[in-house]
């Protein structure tokens, strides 16, 4: 079960057929964080009520409806997120700085006729995830993760040392071309490793993640009556992620046992790709100071594209070192997000200040798997059952607030994601997110500035296969600033 976990931070393993897709990449695609501009930010992203904002066209596009003038806004953003980790006792620190453009668009805004009052066109761009973080364990074992290698090579009665390299290119042929995996005898086909009788290993592992998601969106909006607000998008999300772990295990220096001081593996995995989805949209403005909003969003069918590689490197006692490098792996498949449903509802103050909130349903049992490739042979069968065995819906909240003192703004927001994982999971997967910040707004432009902060925990894989795992607390800070021109 816990092995299962590791893949939430998206962590891959060592196996004969190297890197392999699975349920959890589906996962880290189909949960959306919602970034934006600063006051989209600033309000916890609850906007669903409200419109007239560029970045809750990813959430609501009925929002594009309420616009009364044409609109331009960039937002750069400052992402930090600081890890602490903790195994048998061992905590340790890391963090790590990205900087993005969080949003960027432009409205177009044209007189209709009629009870049509405007008709409103947009296009632009908004940040949907950020994968940048970086994580580091540090523990001991009497365990050694060689095992794994010379379990590998031992099974079925054991392999002929020239077959290796043919059939674990990605494993442990890496293990053996650096002889800290060898033939117990000549002309063995038991193996063993340099480990095997060491005590007290220092473990050290490091994960580095890079990169995010973000979508291009091209919307049509109208306003009928002043009282009903339609939008419609067609969004193109594309997805950059790089997955960069490092595992080293150290020999105790008093242990006269072995002749190597340590190695370490390296995977590294890069995905990239896009694709294409649909959302509909309305706000209804009941009174004055009441509004109701609604959306749909259809499945994102991604088409991504893998590039992996592995990396094992040796040093003995006398300072040797050797390094063998994989083949290339590469690997091209599609995945289908889950459908979204959004009811929003707001309260406008008179003119001091409005309060909306956002309910959002995501059943993520029905993502799915496959081989972009109509004559691929890749079964995923085992990981879309899974996805249906262990996915659930989950309920997401956001809730946001504005108060004017002209010409200032002051914002509070509070997003909640829930678990998209059943109970049978050891650890809650849910975060929490709390915002603020502040604008001035002036005739024909505005500056907004929004600071957030998210908390989370996760279970990091240290040696899956062997059960060592360390929990990790996750906070995320983010900073982004917004200049923006009403016209």
């Amino acid at each position: 079960m816990k092995y299962l976990l590791l893949f939430v931070l998206g962590i891959v393993f060592v196996a004969n057929e190297g890197f392999a897709q699975d349920e959890f990449d589906v996962l880290r695609y189909s949960q959306l964080d919602h970034y934006g501009d600063a006051r989209f930010n600033a309000m916890g992203g609850s906007f669903g009520a409200l419109g007239a904002n560029l970045s809750a066209i990813s959430t609501n596009p009925g929002g594009l409806g309420v616009y009364k003038s044409s609109d331009f806004s960039f937002t750069p953003a400052f992402h930090y997120n600081y890890s602490e980790s903790n195994k048998n006792g061992n905590s340790v620190s890391d963090g790590k700085l990205n900087f993005h453009f969080s949003n960027v668009g432009i409205a177009g805004n044209f007189k209709g006729s009629g009870d049509w009052k405007a008709v409103n066109l947009a296009v632009g761009y908004n940040r949907l995830s950020n994968y940048n973080t970086s994580i580091s364990i540090k523990s001991n074992t009497n365990n050694s993760m060689l095992n794994t290698f010379t379990l590998e090579l031992n099974a079925s009665g054991g392999i002929y040392e020239e077959d290796i390299p043919y059939e674990f290119p990605f494993s442990s042929n890496l293990a053996y071309q650096t002889y800290i995996v060898n033939p117990i005898d000549s002309g063995s086909l038991q193996y063993n490793h340099v480990f095997e009788n060491s005590n007290n290993i220092t473990q050290t592992t490091s994960y580095d993640t890079r990169g995010g998601s973000g979508e291009m969106y091209f919307a049509l909006g109208s306003n009928y009556s002043d009282k009903l607000y339609l939008g419609a998008s067609i969004g193109v999300p594309s997805v950059r992620y790089v997955f960069d772990r490092s595992y080293t295990e150290t020999s105790d220096p008093s242990d006269t046992l072995t002749e190597f001081k340590s190695f370490s593996v390296n995977d590294y995995v890069k995905t990239t790709g896009a694709g294409l989805n649909l959302k509909l949209g309305m706000i209804y403005k009941v009174a004055d100071w009441f509004r109701l909003g609604t959306a749909f969003h259809t499945p994102t069918v991604y088409s991504l594209s893998d590039q992996w590689s592995t990396t094992v490197s040796s040093e003995d006692k006398t300072g040797e070192v050797l390094t063998e490098i994989s083949p290339s792996g590469n690997f091209e498949y599609m995945v289908t997000t889950p459908y979204r449903f959004i009811t929003s509802a707001a309260v406008i103050v008179g003119s001091h200040g409005v309060v909306n909130g956002d309910y959002e349903i995501v059943d993520y049992s029905t993502a799915r798997i496959t081989e972009d490739n109509a004559f691929g042979t890749t079964d995923f069968s085992v990981e879309n059952r899974s996805i249906r065995n262990n996915f659930r819906s989950t309920h997401n909240i956001r809730v946001g607030t504005e108060w004017r003192l002209d010409p200032f703004r002051l914002r509070a927001g509070y997003r909640y994601q829930g678990d998209p994982l059943k109970n049978n999971f050891d650890v809650d997967n849910s975060s929490s997110t709390y915002s603020v910040g502040f604008g001035i707004k002036q005739e024909d432009y505005y500056f907004d500035m929004s600071y957030l902060q998210r908390f989370s925990k996760a279970e990091s894989s240290v040696v899956a296969d062997q059960g060592e795992f360390a929990t990790v607390d996750l906070k995320d800070h983010y900073i982004s600033f917004t200049l923006g021109f009403r016209f």
